[in-house]
Formats: structure tokens, sequence, C-alpha cells
């Protein structure tokens, strides 16, 4: 009998264990989805730029910033506003959009760097 309850220990001990880990994948998965999804939102308002681009020729860095700002001001990420930056080498324009986010792994915080690169020829 003794067996059997160790048993039944041994299994709410597993079970708990498992609970713990399914609960860390959430807790971190809460963090990073929004993450991704931001990321990904900033390729799509780079694509967006680039087709702009290849279907009305823009002219300038202060017209490639507009383009850039009506896609944040669509996608409601203007807070990201200063983290897009046009320069312009040798008539290409090339955007460079940095930025930092942290991610709670709760025995460390992991500072999350993402930059992009695109140019427009």
């Amino acid at each position: 009998m003794s067996m059997q309850t160790r048993q039944q220990g041994g299994s709410a001990i597993g079970l708990i264990i498992i609970l713990a880990i399914l609960a860390y994948g959430v807790f971190v998965g809460l963090q990073y989805v929004p993450q991704y999804i931001e990321s990904a939102t900033v390729d799509t308002i780079l694509d967006n730029v680039v087709g702009k681009n290849n279907t009305e020729r823009l002219g300038d860095t202060s017209a490639v910033q507009k383009a850039i700002d009506n896609q944040l001001f669509i996608n409601e990420m203007r807070d990201l506003k200063t983290n897009f930056k046009v320069t312009q080498n040798r008539g290409d324009f090339v955007i460079t959009v940095r930025y930092e986010r942290e991610l709670n792994l709760l025995y460390e915080k992991k500072l999350m760097q993402y930059e992009k690169t695109v140019t427009l020829n």
C-alpha cells in the first residue's frame, strides 16, 4: 500500500512540474508574441514603402519619411516614428529602423534588439 501512495505522490509532483513548465512557456509567449507581431508589422511597413517607391518614385528623403509616417499612422505605430532613419546614398534611399524591447525571463531580463534596413533604388 505504501508503494501505491508513493506513486500517487510522484504523479502529483510530475504534474506540478509539467504545469510549471507550461505556465513559464505561456508567460514568455505572452511577452514574445506581441514583439513578433510588431516586428512583422515593421516588415510590412517597409514592404509598403518599397512598393510605393516602385509605383511612384519617391524623389527625396522627406517624401520617403512622409511615406513611412503614413504607414506608421495606418498601422497605429506612431510611437516608432523616431526609430526610422532615412539617408541618401548615391541616389538610393536607405531606410533603417532600430528599436529595443525587453523580454522578462523571470531569472533575467533580456534586451531584444531589432534592426532592419531597406534600400530604395
